[in-house]
Formats: C-alpha cells, sequence, structure tokens
C-alpha cells in the first residue's frame, strides 16, 4: 500500500492534477487539502476483491481512465514482485524481513499454500487457475513444474476439492494436490517440500485420495520411514500369501481402509451387496490369515499390505 501512496504522489507532482482515490471506502490517498474545493468526477472499477475509486477534478475528468490504468498497471507490477518473492523464497534464497513485508500482503489465519502436481497439461491448467483466480489476490505460478497458490483460502477443505473437480472437468487431467498453512513466508520453502513429500508419499503407495492437508499421511511418513531391512522381513512373511489376492479383493481392501472399516460405506462405494463385501473380506482372511474387520488385525495387515504393494509395484 505504501508503493502505491508513493506512486500517486509523484503523479500528482508531475501533473498537479487534484485527485482522491480510495480503496473499499477508506481514503488511501488525497492531494494538498488545501486546494481549492469543487466538485470532483467519480470512477468506480475493481482490482481483484477490491473496490477502487477515484475522484478527480472536473477539468481533468477526461484523464480518469488514464489514472485508473496507472493503478492498474502499478498493480500489475506488485504482482510480479510477489511472483518473483514467493520464487526466492520457494528457492530458500535469503530476502531480509522487510523486502517480504513490502511486497507480501499480510498472513492471515486463513492464508495457505496450495500445491499442484499434474502428469500432464501442466501449462492448461495453470491458464484454467489464472482464469479463476484473476479477479483475486491469489497468486498462482508454475514453479518446478508445478503449479503454486498462495492467498486466503477460507474454507480450505472445500476450496482444494474444487480445484481438483474444476481441473478433472476443464482438462480431464487428475491431480495431487498438498497444502499447508502459511504462518511466516520465510518458511515457504519448507512448506513446499513438505507438500511434496505428501504427494509423492501419495502416489507411491498409490492412494485413493490425492488430497493431502496439513496432518494428512502419518501412517505413510512412518511407513516410509521403515528401513528396508524391517520391510524386506515383512515382505517375507507375507508375499506368498498377499500374491493370491485378485483384483477384486485389493479394490475391497483399499475401500474398506479409506472408509475406516464401514461395512455399509465400503459396499456402497464398491457398488456390491453387504453379503458379498462379506464374502471378499472372508477370502481375504483365509488367503492372509488376517480378519480386518478387527482392529489389530487391520493395523498389523495394513503395515504389510503397504509394504508388500509398493515392492511389488501394484
Amino acid at each position: 500500500m505504501k508503493g502505491l501512496v508513493k506512486y500517486l504522489q509523484e503523479i500528482y507532482e508531475n501533473c498537479e492534477m487534484i485527485f482522491e482515490v480510495y480503496i473499499d471506502g477508506e481514503e488511501i490517498f488525497k492531494t494538498n487539502p488545501d486546494s481549492p474545493k469543487e466538485k470532483l468526477s467519480e470512477e468506480v472499477f475493481f482490482i481483484g476483491t477490491k473496490q477502487f475509486k477515484i475522484k478527480i477534478q472536473e477539468k481533468y475528468k477526461e484523464s480518469i481512465k488514464i489514472l485508473q490504468f496507472c493503478i492498474k498497471d502499478k498493480y500489475k507490477d506488485d504482482y510480479n514482485k510477489k511472483e518473483k518473492i514467493i520464487t526466492q523464497l520457494l528457492q530458500n534464497l535469503s530476502i531480509s524481513k522487510e523486502k517480504i513485508k513490502e511486497v507480501m500482503p499480510q498472513i492471515k489465519d486463513d492464508t495457505f499454500l496450495i500445491t499442484l502436481s499434474l502428469k500432464e497439461k501442466l501449462t492448461e491448467a495453470l491458464d484454467v487457475l489464472r482464469n479463476i483466480y484473476n479477479d483475486t489476490d491469489v497468486v498462482v505460478l508454475n514453479y518446478d513444474d508445478t503449479i503454486i497458490l498462495i492467498g486466503v483460502f477460507e474454507d480450505i477443505n472445500e476450496h482444494v476439492s474444487s480445484i481438483s473437480e474444476t481441473i478433472c472437468v476443464s482438462i480431464y487431467e487428475k491431480c495431487y494436490i498438498g497444502y499447508c498453512k502459511i504462518k511466516d513466508y520465510e518458511l515457504l520453502s519448507d512448506l513446499y517440500n513438505e507438500n511434496m513429500y505428501k504427494i509423492n508419499l501419495g502416489k507411491k503407495y498409490k492412494l485413493s485420495s490425492m488430497i493431502f492437508g496439513q496432518n494428512s499421511l502419518l501412517f505413510e511418513k512412518i511407513m516410509d520411514s521403515l528401513k528396508e531391512e524391517t520391510k524386506s522381513k515383512v515382505l517375507y512373511t507375507f508375499n506368498e500369501n498377499f500374491s493370491k489376492l485378485d483384483e477384486d479383493m485389493i479394490k475391497t481392501i483399499e475401500v474398506f481402509f479409506k472408509l475406516d472399516l464401514n461395512l455399509s460405506e465400503a459396499s456402497k462405494e464398491l457398488y456390491v451387496h453387504r453379503n458379498t463385501l462379506i464374502y471378499r473380506l472372508d477370502k481375504i482372511q483365509k488367503y492372509t490369515g488376517y480378519d480386518i474387520r478387527k482392529f489389530n488385525d487391520a493395523a498389523l495387515f495394513k503395515i504389510a499390505f503397504f509394504i508388500w504393494r509398493q515392492k511389488n509395484k501394484i
């Protein structure tokens, strides 16, 4: 805001037009208060979600469009500065707190970093999102073959679900999404790496869910930290029995775990009768010796199943 006020002051000093500028009803700039009082022409326009109003001396009213252009151009320049600062922060480059504060908006409770990873059509997805957020304060940019969004998202869970659905409908491509709350811009690189770690875990373990929030994938993180020797021992114990599982049984296991061992919900998602689901679970118990309807069996089974799927790339 200070940069815009300084910019407007420079305009006034160069042309001496009498004008005032308001953002969302709040006066942010007014030329010399001792200037003659007279009727002012008005122009209202929007940049993002902010309403701007220009009041200008009647004899200069033909210049109001030029002044509007100057303000919009200044905001565009500020947007480019934001992109540059964000890229530098993501690269973990040293930037002064003063510079960050000058360029970046104040962090609020709902300020988030959202990271999208697509197998293909990254450019098309970037265009879709830039069009959606064109009239907002959200920054959208391409970084290291991913898409980054930084801004205030009041209902983050609903928002990321909407983004995923929009990408799927618009360009027929699925995307992985990781998101986390921003508390300090200087930690942006760590937050991005955390998002990418969760996304890569989702890909590695072929998780049915493709959206990962702040506290997602704790189980998968623990699994990923196990030593290879431990994983090999588990695999040796379970590999023969797990190899008997067919495609339907593997899908049943995935859905059953995703829906917290809920028989009714799992049968609905699998589009099978409850008795069919029970029959499949009985077969899984017969082949593996574990009844995943029971919590203790399910907990042990899930560990072994994840290791087996990873090693066999299923």
